[in-house]
């Protein structure tokens, strides 16, 4: 049985008397603001994009930036893809940092670039475009792994950090593959192709100032940008919808056309500002709220089905089946008694002695590629649903 209380709102004071009675605390908080609003103004870093050279926080790249300036390399930041200008390809590598903000067009535009390029970040469009056997891949198990390759930049750096993001070979492929974690997943690829090397570094971290003194980040930072005497450092960002110019001419139109009458921003601004006054002078006054007792509760089920929904629109399958496997996989481990810390063929290997089932079809539902459609990622559910229901019959 529920009991409904209500309230009556006290009688309006009106805003001369709220005021004068407390005019000196109004004056002493307004005070403080001020102070608090200018020092925050004045601390704060000038630029604060993550990876941008010019960010000296934990999330930017300035130290990558100024170290290989000591060492004699010019790092020009750009933040359209048309704005990029390489007078010699040959002696500038192309860095494209945040890699995963990349629309295909612009990839297209990247891969057709006559020199090398450094790709930090990892998507599905570039690892595609790149080559055709590689794809981008969800990490469950971040842990720092050994570069356990040829690549002289890996073996230089010796260790690095595997994050969330990662790459993974889905079909035949001749690229470099370095770093290599317990689920098959990499955090570094080196593809030759006929116009330059290609580089892919999943983890940004490993640019950043705050994990630049990590690991083997440092040296693994540094050798990949720092090939050539010239750096192209491109900020990419979902605001950037240009693609890449033709190497060696500078950008033939602005990005940006001004196209408005001068003074067109501050007579909007100044708009704006007279419309807040008008409503705060003329807007509706309501007196205080009236507290009434309201619980809300959100049921589990509404919360999964609304997740759900937002990875279908989203079409996000393989985040979602890898979400489902990375569930599935935690559920039949700890009903077979196998500890998180086991690696990929350890957890194959119990599935395989409680079902009966061959390795390489356990290996196959539990870490196979992500599926491209619905009809797919329904396949493997359907999968996985069959395979914890056969061990949890033993």
């Amino acid at each position: 049985m529920t009991t409904q209380v209500y309230t009556t709102a006290a009688k309006r004071e009106s805003v001369r008397s709220r005021a004068g009675r407390g005019k000196w605390w109004l004056i002493g908080i307004g005070l403080v603001v001020i102070l608090v609003a200018t020092i925050a103004a004045t601390s704060k870093p000038s630029d604060y994009r993550e990876l941008s050279i010019g960010n000296y926080t934990d999330g930017g790249a300035r130290a990558v930036a100024q170290i290989l300036g000591d060492q004699g390399v010019t790092v020009r930041q750009f933040d359209a893809l048309a704005r990029v200008f390489v007078a010699d390809p040959a002696t500038t590598t192309l860095v494209i940092a945040g890699a995963d903000f990349l629309t295909s067009a612009q990839v297209e535009s990247i891969a057709a670039y006559e020199g090398d390029v450094l790709f930090i970040g990892a998507s599905d469009e570039v690892l595609s475009a790149l080559d055709p056997g590689l794809g981008a891949a969800y990490d469950f198990l971040p842990e720092p792994v050994e570069a356990a390759c040829d690549d002289p930049d890996a073996v230089a750096a010796g260790e690095s950090r595997l994050e969330w993001s990662a790459i993974a070979p889905t079909g035949p492929t001749d690229a470099e593959l370095c770093f290599k974690g317990r689920s098959d997943a990499y955090g570094m690829a080196v593809i030759e192709t006929p116009s330059g090397t290609r580089t892919v570094v999943a983890n940004p971290a490993v640019y950043q100032n705050g994990s630049l003194t990590a690991h083997g980040n440092a040296a693994l930072a540094l050798r990949t940008a720092g090939h050539h005497e010239n750096v192209a450092w491109y900020l990419a960002s979902w605001t950037d919808p240009t693609l890449l110019g033709t190497p060696g001419q500078p950008p033939s139109f602005d990005v940006t056309p001004d196209f408005l009458p001068p003074g067109f921003g501050t007579a909007l601004y100044a708009l704006g500002l007279a419309a807040l006054v008008a409503a705060l002078w003329k807007g509706r006054r309501f007196g205080p709220l009236a507290v009434e007792p309201l619980p809300v509760v959100v049921r589990a089920s509404e919360a999964t089905r609304g997740r759900a929904r937002l990875y279908r629109r989203a079409r996000a399958y393989g985040r979602a089946t890898a979400a489902l496997r990375a569930a599935s996989a935690r559920r039949v481990g700890s009903r077979l008694g196998v500890p998180r810390s086991t690696s990929r063929e350890g957890m194959v290997a119990a599935i395989e002695r409680a079902t009966g089932r061959s390795p390489q079809d356990v290996a196959r539902i539990l870490y196979g590629p992500p599926p491209t459609s619905e009809a797919e990622m329904m396949s493997i559910v359907d999968q996985l649903d069959a395979l914890e229901g056969e061990v949890h019959r033993q």
